[in-house]
């Protein structure tokens, strides 16, 4: 009976640690740095007498390296989408209050590493807002 204590209080901690990743990333999706936090750890604690496979530790390296590319083309994607809506009118739903509404797209700006558009009005909306393009 002791050992489903020591288990559930273990599944417990597991929890508290991801909760403060889901909160920041919004997602329960893993990120770069959170795979090389996941491999170092894995590293850092695996067994000296029954060390990690060559290949299954090449194979993560092939999936971090993957991860990586896919993040970077789906950030260029984005901001190519971005450009080729300047000039034209967009619809887009704004987060504050829900409701949907429309601009000429004026520029694309870089904020906090992501595509931003800028509207004219002086208005500033992220890339995700937009739902049709005219």
């Amino acid at each position: 009976m002791a050992v489903d204590s020591v288990g559930a209080s273990t599944k417990a901690h597991e929890t508290t640690q991801t909760e403060p990743t889901r909160r920041k990333t919004g997602s329960d999706q893993m990120d770069k740095q959170g795979f090389l936090q996941l491999l170092v750890t894995q590293l850092r604690y695996q067994d000296p007498l029954n060390p990690m496979d060559d290949r299954e530790f090449a194979a993560q390296l092939a999936q971090f390296s993957a991860l990586e590319q896919m993040t970077e083309q789906t950030k260029w994607s984005k901001m190519t989408f971005g450009l080729g809506l300047v000039g034209q009118k967009v619809t887009f739903k704004d987060d504050a209050d829900g409701k949907l509404y429309e601009g000429v797209v004026r520029a694309v700006k870089v904020v906090d590493g992501r595509p931003a558009l800028s509207l004219d009005g002086d208005k500033e909306i992220d890339i995700e807002q937009v739902i049709k393009a005219v």
